[in-house]
């Protein structure tokens, strides 16, 4: 691949995690981490000619396309929820007004997200994958 395309990556990876900083409704927070994660799928698999660098690159893909269903899933019981708004502050809003911040479809909701965000930072439990996408990705020349 050629410097171009790497910067390109690189770029559009910086303005995904600019757009979640300024995130605030359900599809932007969805949006921007997946422009991110997909610059950084291909930035895994930089050195194709690397078997190690392919499998590192298909285990990330994998467990960020299943996080990312994961997440969406909770997005989706919490629009369903909140009575179909999308912006975080009448989501909030909704949910206190009509005292269903603790209802079980709030809890199912919350728990889908976190596991989706969690598979996607990697922290413990759901980091076993991890080191073997950082073992592959490794730039040898």
């Amino acid at each position: 691949m050629a410097i171009t395309e790497f910067l390109l990556f690189v770029l559009t990876a910086t303005i995904g995690g600019m757009f979640l900083c300024g995130a605030n409704d359900l599809i932007t927070i969805f949006v921007a981490p997946e422009c991110f994660s997909l610059c950084s799928y291909l930035l895994s698999g930089y050195t194709k000619k690397d078997v190690r660098s392919n499998e590192a690159t298909m285990k990330y893909l994998l467990m960020g396309g299943a996080s990312s269903s994961i997440l969406v899933h909770g997005f989706s019981w919490l629009y369903g929820s909140s009575g179909g708004e999308i912006e975080l502050q009448e989501i909030v809003n909704g949910l206190i007004n009509t005292q269903m911040y603790n209802s079980p479809g709030i809890s199912i909701a919350l728990i889908f997200i976190t596991v989706g965000i969690g598979f996607k930072l990697s922290p413990a439990p759901s980091h076993q994958w991890t080191p073997d996408v950082y073992e592959g990705v490794r730039f040898v020349r």
